[in-house]
């Protein structure tokens, strides 16, 4: 299947594979994003006490949550592969969704982007050793898609703890390639794109509409 796909994405000409990306590009912006991360800590069954009651006491039934897991967190238990153990394992899923971001979001996130640096023709002489010196970034790209997440007025402010605790969540939870992925998904819904147009067609329109001088006969 997925090699049917790509091969009929590869007989498409270059405008309609940019209009593909457009409509999903369109589609971030509208929609967002929902993405999933596991817990690195063992479910546990809900007690014998609170089941037994639900079951005899239906219109007085009692909610149970791990007191591990804080109120406000997004969590359910899910089934997934497990590939060591052959079988599906439970684990607890946290769900977030990046929605489409306010643009104060967008400035603070590039305000953090500046604070990266790298040399590309140090990259191309030496890869490995550059890689290398680049993971130092690795703590602010999980404070970019933190920044995302929320999606706040108030994460400018140096004294927003709810950065800095998603932050290290993210640092503690998300593998190189999930935190590298949703970085460039992040990069997509600013659509910088849309922002370099918006403004050449401003600048357009104002030298077009600038009257002229008065010519000095």
């Amino acid at each position: 299947m997925d090699e049917n796909k790509n091969k009929e994405l590869s007989e498409l000409s270059r405008e309609e594979r940019l209009d593909i990306e457009e409509q999903a590009i369109q589609a971030l912006l509208q929609y967002g994003v929902k993405f999933s991360v596991p817990l690195k800590i063992e479910p546990v069954a809900t007690p014998k006490r609170i089941l037994w009651w639900n079951r005899h006491f239906p219109k007085f039934a009692k909610s149970w949550r791990d007191k591990r897991i804080p109120e406000d967190w997004n969590v359910e238990i899910v089934e997934i592969p497990d590939i060591i153990l052959g079988r599906t394992k439970e684990v607890y899923m946290r769900h977030f969704h990046v929605k489409p971001l306010y643009l104060g979001t967008i400035d603070f996130i590039r305000m953090l982007s500046i604070e990266m640096e790298y040399n590309e023709q140090s990259i191309q002489e030496n890869p490995a050793a550059e890689s290398e010196n680049l993971g130092k970034y690795t703590p602010l790209m999980a404070k970019i898609v933190a920044v995302a997440t929320l999606n706040c007025c108030e994460i400018s402010d140096p004294i927003y703890k709810e950065v800095k605790g998603l932050q290290k969540f993210f640092k503690n939870h998300l593998t190189v390639m999930r935190l590298q992925k949703l970085c460039l998904t992040i990069n997509q819904m600013s659509n910088k794109a849309g922002f370099t147009s918006s403004i050449r067609l401003i600048l357009q329109v104002e030298t077009e509409t600038k009257p002229k001088a008065d010519r000095i006969e």
